[in-house]
């Protein structure tokens, strides 16, 4: 199977809810960026992208323009969905979502592929205003949860302690 195809294969698997098939064609060390804050290994995705599933039946991430640059698979990327179900993402803080009815449609990204092996290691998402998971919660009504500032007096403290981790 020629990357290309492992690509389209695994895009396919992720939409059609066959987390089983696109686990296979995932390295153990996969990374995806760029569609949240931090980059998230395998695990992670796949929890992320059931629940996606679960929240919206008709999610898909159109890919189109794919081909192959030296070790990578460059694509385009525009996900859609329904949000006809409830959506839970405990993983990353954010309360249960009732269902809206809303339509999602996110801006048309690129994505680069990495592959290892003839399994995808990394899945880069372009970040750009009013994407990622972000942007999708937004149309949903909500946000990421924004850590707390830390004042000065917080900084003066933690400077006093000697605690330079900030």
């Amino acid at each position: 199977m020629s990357s290309v195809e492992i690509i389209k294969t695994f895009i396919t698997a992720l939409q059609s809810g066959d987390l089983g098939v696109a686990a296979d064609h995932m390295s153990d060390d996969f990374q995806m960026s760029g569609w949240t804050i931090q980059p998230i290994g395998k695990d992670e995705f796949l929890a992320l992208q059931s629940e996606l599933n679960n929240a919206m039946p008709d999610f898909s991430y159109d890919i189109s323009e794919v081909h192959r640059t030296n070790d990578e698979v460059s694509a385009l990327i525009f996900i859609s969905g329904t949000h006809t179900n409830d959506l839970s993402l405990p993983t990353f803080g954010i309360p249960l979502i009732p269902y809206t009815g809303t339509a999602i449609r996110l801006p048309q990204v690129e994505a680069e592929f990495v592959l290892k092996d003839n399994r995808v290691r990394e899945m880069r998402l372009e970040p750009v205003a009013g994407g990622g998971l972000n942007g999708l919660l937004q149309q949903l009504g909500t946000e990421l949860p924004v850590l707390p500032r830390l004042g000065d007096s917080d900084i003066t403290r933690l400077n006093e302690s000697g605690d330079t981790s900030i």
